[in-house]
């Protein structure tokens, strides 16, 4: 009987964390697939990976138990729910080991992206690389933002648009890395760390500014002359 018990106090326990909401401050990307989710729903999808495929599973979930970041509920939709245009995040975990490696979310329904962008300066201080869609005014909203803390990247875009994305995954992870800052409101910045990485240095040592400036006098001013502060 004390046995039976036991384990029912077990079930209940084990249940009851799985079914706790995830917090996406909190994501490690040491988390496995197999423990991951809980009751959670998701759905596996397919040859979907915004890296590569032959290298990550995608997972994909709309429920409002794993859209929230430190506090801020980034679920929600535009029209229906469950239809096109509802707030959806991709889960992408190695093949080879179940890790989870990356995360991506489509804020199609982005009414707390300001919470967003508030709650990222809270915890990981001011941005270290901002971009605009156009140069002029100069009062105009950054559309792009970038953050870092000593693990992760955190990157938002999208921000004075209808539809909004939001990125995460280890800074150490050069595939992924190299992936999502090889092109578009984050590609000078790629440039600048694939610069820091061949001369051995760190962003101590050299700012983003400083990089610009340095290609400057080698000829290359269009990182200066885009260059916005955070």
């Amino acid at each position: 009987m004390k046995k039976l018990i036991t384990l029912t106090i077990i079930c209940i326990v084990m249940q009851s964390c799985n079914s706790q909401k995830k917090d996406l401050a909190k994501i490690t990307f040491t988390e496995k697939h197999d423990t991951f989710f809980g009751d959670i729903s998701n759905e596996y999808k397919e040859n979907s990976s915004m890296i590569d495929y032959n290298f990550f599973d995608v997972y994909g979930s709309q429920s409002e138990d794993v859209l929230n970041f430190n506090g801020v509920d980034l679920s929600g939709y535009r029209n229906k729910k469950g239809g096109f245009g509802t707030n959806t995040i991709s889960f992408e975990f190695s093949k080879k080991d179940n890790t989870l490696n990356y995360y991506h979310i489509i804020l199609f329904y982005n009414k707390n992206i300001k919470q967003l962008i508030n709650t990222l300066n809270n915890s990981k201080g001011k941005p270290v690389y901002v971009d605009k869609l156009l140069s002029e005014p100069k009062e105009i909203e950054p559309d792009a933002l970038l953050w870092e803390d000593k693990e992760n990247y955190y990157l938002l875009r999208g921000v004075t648009q209808n539809t909004s994305y939001f990125d995460a995954f280890k800074k150490n992870n050069l595939i992924i890395r190299r992936h999502k800052f090889s092109a578009g409101p984050f590609q000078y910045y790629g440039d600048y760390l694939d610069y820091l990485d061949k001369q051995n240095k760190t962003s101590k040592q050299i700012s983003y500014y400083q990089y610009a400036k340095i290609m400057e006098s080698e000829g290359d001013d269009y990182k200066i002359n885009s260059y916005i502060k955070p």
